[in-house]
């Protein structure tokens, strides 16, 4: 059996595979494996989250029901007791997030190649697949093709190369390449988990200025498309922070189809009309602060002095000269701002792809593909995406743990 790839889903799924008693290489065209897991959770490695199989499924804004059954057989307990046995202590935060205890992603990534050199995996680096096609003379069965004309036979290919996001770490589509020869079908690759480029301008004025647990709210011409609770950072190009990695693909995927706003909701559980009461409490009670200093009670001073002023609104006006128009639009303000958004930030910076092998064509029982016997997919490469909070490399394990263990099976 061949695996193309060394990241998260590849280490898995030659694990699994060697532990169900096949006879695995494992192929990496860096010099290391887990080149982007070592990225992952800045360093940190946000190895899993301990949401059951709903909570992981619903943290999925792509096809998180394709995922439900490799989920089911290879749980974030699974993987957090194989690294246990490897010794590596772990540690739960908020959200379910768990990391290492040494904050060492190098750690993590060590242990999976432990584990499988340990079952007898044969792991070459430095060795780059240029191409896999059927064997020319069996009715299975492929030939790997690799750089500098070595030609590897393999019963059972399994292709774990991600998507397109970090290049520098490989992930170059080259699985796309070779999905797309075997007749699969390919969504087309777009930024998830990527910062947004906004139309306005103005939040360059405030860049490095943070919004703390902010509802933002993604709507195109016609519906809600999705909303999210978390923290929002201004930055030169517009919004980042997790609130919007967390709904930028869904937003990118929008605005495929037309135009979107991103609203940002001070606070979800208040609406315009509450905030009015509030604002006109605070004007009765300061007659003689700055309209911008009052606001700043809810938002940094510098945003506010900001929004009031890209609104029409004159930020350094007394608090007991402040019309009943000016109140309401502050009002409106506070209950929701809104950007129009200009594009996601590029594919090459976002830490998510969105887009791949179409799930439709593969089985999820098995992550073999429903076009060719014996070619299975495994991680990123799938059309699949979650939110931040250690969903991806979850996702990476179970597909990669299924994939591997269904290739040995079949064998």
């Amino acid at each position: 059996m061949a695996i193309i790839g060394g990241g998260p889903a590849g280490l898995l799924a030659a694990i699994a595979a060697a532990e169900h008693g096949a006879a695995v290489t494992l192929l990496e065209k860096n010099d290391r494996l887990g080149a982007k897991m070592l990225l992952s959770g800045g360093g940190r490695c946000n190895i899993t989250n301990t949401g059951d199989v709903n909570h992981l499924v619903q943290s999925f804004p792509g096809n998180g029901k394709f995922l439900y059954h490799a989920f089911s057989k290879f749980t974030s307990r699974d993987i957090l007791d194989l690294l246990a046995e490897e010794g590596v202590a772990t540690r739960e935060e908020e959200k379910g997030r768990v990391f290492p205890a040494s904050d060492d992603a190098g750690e993590v990534v060590e242990a999976l190649a432990r584990r499988a050199y340990s079952r007898g995996v044969n792991i070459r680096l430095d060795t780059q697949v240029v191409d896999i096609l059927r064997h020319p003379d069996k009715a299975e069965g492929f030939q790997v093709q690799i750089k500098g004309g070595e030609v590897l036979e393999a019963d059972k290919v399994i292709i774990c190369t991600g998507g397109v996001t970090y290049p520098q770490t490989g992930s170059t589509g080259d699985g796309y390449t070779w999905a797309s020869r075997f007749g699969h079908h390919i969504v087309t690759a777009r930024p998830a988990m990527a910062a947004l480029e906004t139309v306005e301008e103005w939040p360059a004025r405030v860049q490095g200025v943070t919004l703390k647990n902010v509802e933002v709210v993604v709507r195109s011409e016609t519906k809600v498309v999705t909303k999210y609770c978390e923290d929002v950072l201004f930055t030169h190009f517009g919004l980042s922070g997790p609130a919007i990695i967390n709904i930028s693909g869904q937003a990118a995927k929008a605005l495929e189809e037309g135009p979107v706003k991103i609203g940002i909701r001070t606070d979800s559980d208040l609406r315009a009309d509450d905030w009015e009461a509030r604002l006109q409490m605070a004007l009765r009670e300061h007659p003689r602060q700055l309209l911008k200093s009052l606001v700043a009670r809810w938002w940094p001073a510098s945003l506010a002095e900001v929004l009031l002023e890209v609104h029409g609104i004159p930020p350094e006006v007394m608090a007991n000269q402040v019309t009943k128009v000016h109140r309401r639009q502050t009002a409106e303000l506070l209950d929701e701002f809104t950007l129009q958004l200009k594009k996601a930030r590029p594919l090459e910076t976002a830490m998510v792809t969105a887009g791949g092998v179409d799930t439709n064509e593969v089985d999820p029982y098995t992550m073999q593909s429903r076009l060719v016997k014996g070619l299975f997919f495994a991680g990123e490469i799938l059309d699949v995406n979650g939110i931040s909070g250690g969903y991806n490399l979850q996702e990476a394990y179970s597909t990669g743990y299924l994939a591997g263990s269904s290739a040995a099976g079949a064998s």
